[in-house]
């Protein structure tokens, strides 16, 4: 098959590895970082876009994958107009790179949701808290945006992050680990008064993506269908 992937680049370098593994075409074409910053105002419309351009496009195309989940329901209403699309069925990044759903609900029950998560590519495409992070710039950015006081009110919830938070874990691929990086959030955990982790990910989900193995764990949105919320375990459904 041909396939057009369009992705988010947290999953750049694992994305990399399985689409030059597949056994099918996939070309990729990531998208802006910043479309998580309000995921239902930004991320849906970028994304509709680029699935409007690729249907119109004369280039053939046998489905548009989407290297998403859920996404703060940044993904609900994309609709497929003459070609397929397929999504994980996934909340967000994390349970994607984690393999399972399962897995992420057992450490997130575990740590009473207390985990703040890094990966390699929330490492080199965010400004995560405790790396990356500059607080002048970032309340230059709040006082153009929103004024002076709003933006000293938030800075300081920003400031209080850790609050919430009990452990650091960095979720690597055995076949993409590195060292570097479990250095720069243990380094994080420590200066947050922390606990670290570092969580082995599985390729389980991504790697079915690429290689068109969509089984129950993926939705199929076929032409004339556009992706809903379902509210239970199926979690995303076409209609």
């Amino acid at each position: 098959m041909k396939l057009k992937l369009l992705g988010c680049q947290v999953f750049l370098r694992e994305m990399y590895m399985l689409c030059a593994r597949s056994v099918h075409s996939v070309q990729i074409q990531w998208m802006p970082t910043e479309l998580h910053t309000n995921p239902q105002v930004s991320l849906r419309p970028a994304l509709q876009a680029e699935i409007d351009k690729i249907e119109e496009s004369d280039e053939p195309c046998d489905a548009i994958l989407l290297g998403y989940g859920l996404c703060s329901m940044g993904t609900i209403g994309l609709k497929a107009r003459s070609i397929p699309l397929v999504i994980p069925r996934a909340h967000d990044c994390i349970s994607i790179l984690l393999g399972s759903r399962k897995t992420y609900q057992e450490i997130f029950d575990a740590y009473h949701g207390g985990v703040y998560w890094y990966s390699p590519g929330w490492i080199e495409q965010f400004k995560t808290p405790g790396r990356g992070y500059d607080e002048q710039a970032k309340y230059m950015e709040y006082v153009e945006k929103f004024g002076e006081d709003n933006a000293e009110y938030l800075i300081e919830l920003e400031k209080s992050w850790m609050q919430h938070y009990s452990c650091a874990a960095l979720i690597q691929w055995p076949e993409l680990a590195d060292p570097r990086f479990e250095e720069i959030t243990r380094d994080i955990a420590i200066k947050q008064e922390l606990e670290y982790r570092c969580i082995t990910g599985t390729d389980t989900i991504l790697k079915k993506l690429v290689n068109g193995e969509w089984d129950e764990s993926f939705l199929i949105v076929q032409p004339g269908q556009k992706i809903t919320y379902s509210g239970d375990d199926e979690l995303i459904v076409a209609k």
